[in-house]
């Protein structure tokens, strides 16, 4: 059984107290595992590479209008669906619910759902110690992006996902998680063309990368930490904003299955916002609130949960 302090979620298999090292597919051979590699990430190089046509493509008010709803879409999809729901079970929701929130968290081109919680689930299981998949313990850059360009981060462990491999939409979305993001790139080139793709798709993708990816090697380098937590988990205000509420880390992984990053009313959470909003409109329910107190410099604390996994409604 996996602590469900660190992890947020409870896993009811056997034998297995740890998480193991991912497996590499140098079974298929180095070229495989290297054409694989090179697979998984074109996206990322190939929006990046886009932002070099920045001079060359006018901007124009339709691309200022993309941009946010893109950006803001995709970021949602990513610390709402992917994160909050999916991996820690912050909150309960109808599959269609689910699928809608983890098809805007494919848009944001950060892979599949399954492979973004079971890569974050042994983030939580291994915070800042061997296992974990991006540490700064092995440098800034790697915990930033750099493990993305290695073999590990092919092979999650897809055994502590089965809370929701088990739904055939999610499974459709692990195996095809680039079309909602083709889908979104081609309608917005179909609004303004290459001014249209450049700044309302690409460039907030890249920023939206960015912000999770900093959330990884900046809010677990610098920062407060109020909450002793036994990792490097930091709480950065700037981040609290740019990065729709994830900069509040350390809070975070001081409870993990808390819907609400910001515990303060000072602690500008907008994912959380959102939350409320979807609860007052009866779209999701069981939202795990603030601990209770939260005070300072304490190891984390979370409410018995002897649900083996909670998942979506069945009923839809």
């Amino acid at each position: 059984m996996i602590d469900q302090t660190r992890t947020g979620y409870t896993i009811s298999m056997q034998n297995l107290a740890r998480i193991p090292e991912p497996a590499l597919l140098t079974r298929h051979g180095k070229l495989r595992t290297a054409f694989c590699l090179a697979w998984d990430v074109l996206p990322i190089v190939l929006v990046h590479l886009a932002l070099f046509a920045i001079p060359f493509v006018p901007l124009h008010w339709l691309d200022v209008l993309m941009f946010p709803i893109v950006g803001f879409g995709s970021g949602l999809g990513i610390t709402i669906g992917y994160h909050r729901y999916l991996t820690h079970r912050g909150f309960k929701t109808s599959r269609l619910v689910q699928f809608l929130l983890a098809a805007l968290g494919c848009v944001a081109l950060q892979h599949g759902p399954q492979w973004w919680v079971a890569h974050h689930r042994r983030h939580h299981a291994h915070s800042d110690k061997e296992g974990d998949s991006h540490s700064p313990n092995h440098g800034f850059w790697h915990s930033h992006m750099g493990w993305l360009f290695r073999t590990q981060s092919l092979t999650p462990d897809y055994r502590i996902v089965r809370d929701i491999s088990r739904y055939p939409e999610l499974a459709w979305l692990e195996r095809f998680w680039l079309v909602p993001g083709i889908l979104v790139a081609t309608a917005c080139y179909l609004i303004d063309g290459w001014s249209g793709l450049v700044y309302g798709y690409c460039l907030a993708i890249v920023a939206g990368k960015h912000m999770t990816w900093s959330v990884n090697s900046i809010a677990h380098t610098f920062g407060s930490q109020p909450y002793d937590t036994g990792d490097r988990s930091r709480n950065v205000w700037l981040l609290g904003l740019l990065a729709l509420g994830e900069g509040w880390h350390n809070n975070h992984h001081h409870s993990p299955r808390t819907a609400r990053h910001g515990f303060h009313w000072y602690q500008i959470d907008p994912s959380y916002y959102l939350i409320w909003t979807m609860e007052k409109l009866h779209l999701v329910w069981d939202v795990k609130k603030t601990p209770k107190p939260a005070g300072p410099r304490k190891r984390p604390v979370e409410p018995a949960d002897q649900s083996p996994m909670p998942c979506a409604a069945s009923a839809m």
